[in-house]
C-alpha cells in the first residue's frame, strides 16, 4: 500500500527554528549548540513517523535499535498487517522540535501527538539512541507488537477472500496493470475495457485512498460468486472519508472482481 508523501503539521515558527537551528533542547540543558545532532534527532524521529505513516515497511523496521527489534519480536519482514495491528493507520502526527524534543544523557525523548484512524489523536513518547552512528527507536509507546494481525478462520471461501483483499490493494497502490487482469470479462465489457488504465487515468477514477477494511467472516458465497461490503478511507491526512460498498467477484477459474462501486467513470 503506497500512502502520498504529504506535508507535516508544522507551525510556521517551528519551520523557522528549524531552519535557523534556533532549536532549544530540554533536559540536560542548552540549545541546540550545545546538543551535537539534535537535528539528526529531529529528522530520525520525523523519518520514522513518515515511513509509519505512508506504510514504507522495511524504512519501518530500519529505525529500530537491534535491542528494540529482539525485545519487542518485530517480525522480519513486517507487512502491512503487522503494522496495522501494532499502531493501526496513522493519519497525521504532530511535534514541536523546541518544546517536545529533549536530551538525557545519551538518550533523546520525543512527545508527540499522533492521530490513529478511527482511533482519534494520543500523545506518545519516543525514546531514541545513537546507534552505528545514526539515531534510533529504543522505545515509542504508540506500538504493541505483542498485538498479532487476526487470524481468519476459513469461513466461506479464502480464495475469493485474498482475491478482493489483493484486488483493493492494488487499487490503493495504483498498480493499473494487475488490476485490470483481475477484472471479470463481463465487468470489462460493460465498461468498454480493452487496455490497462494509465496512472493519471486511475487516479480520477478511484482517487487517493489510504486504507481499507472488510470482515472475511460476512463474505457471501452463492454458486459462483461472492459479494462483502468493504471500506475504504480515501482522502489525505488529517482530511479522510470512508466510503462502504459491496465488492463482489466471480469465479473465472479463478476469483475476478465484477462489481467494484468505487471506480468513478
Amino acid at each position: 500500500m503506497i500512502f502520498r508523501r504529504l506535508g507535516l503539521m508544522f507551525a510556521v515558527g517551528i519551520f523557522v527554528a528549524i531552519s535557523t537551528a534556533g532549536i532549544l533542547l530540554a533536559g540536560c540543558g542548552g540549545d541546540a549548540s550545545d546538543q551535537p545532532g539534535s537535528q539528526a534527532i529531529i529528522e530520525s524521529a520525523r523519518g520514522f513517523l513518515d515511513a509509519c505513516g505512508e506504510s514504507e515497511l522495511d524504512e519501518v523496521r530500519s529505525f529500530f535499535t537491534q535491542d528494540y527489534l529482539e525485545a519487542n519480536g518485530v517480525p522480519d519482514p513486517i507487512n502491512k498487517e503487522d503494522l496495522l495491528a501494532a499502531m493501526g493507520t496513522l493519519a497525521s502526527y504532530q511535534f514541536d522540535p523546541v518544546t517536545d524534543v529533549s536530551v538525557q544523557g545519551s538518550r533523546a525523548i520525543v512527545t508527540v501527538s499522533l492521530d490513529i484512524a478511527d482511533k482519534g489523536e494520543k500523545t506518545e513518547t519516543m525514546i531514541l539512541k545513537p546507534e552505528n552512528g545514526t539515531w534510533k527507536i529504543e522505545s515509542f509507546t504508540a506500538m504493541d507488537w505483542s498485538s498479532k494481525p487476526p487470524v481468519t478462520q476459513p469461513s466461506g471461501d479464502v480464495e475469493a477472500e485474498e482475491a478482493i483483499r489483493d484486488f483493493v490493494i492494488a487499487c490503493i497502490d495504483g498498480e493499473t496493470g494487475y488490476i485490470f487482469t483481475h477484472l471479470s470479462s463481463d465487468y470489462k465489457k460493460k465498461h468498454h475495457l480493452e487496455k490497462a488504465w494509465t496512472t493519471a487515468e486511475f487516479s480520477g477514477i478511484f482517487g487517493t485512498a489510504r486504507s481499507y477494511n472488510f470482515n472475511p467472516q460476512e463474505i457471501d458465497l452463492s454458486g459462483n460468486r461472492a459479494g462483502v461490503d468493504v471500506s475504504i478511507e480515501f482522502g489525505t491526512r488529517g482530511n479522510l472519508e470512508s466510503e462502504t460498498a459491496r465488492v463482489e467477484v466471480v469465479r473465472e477459474g479463478k476469483w475476478l472482481i465484477d462489481i467494484f462501486p468505487f471506480f468513478i467513470y
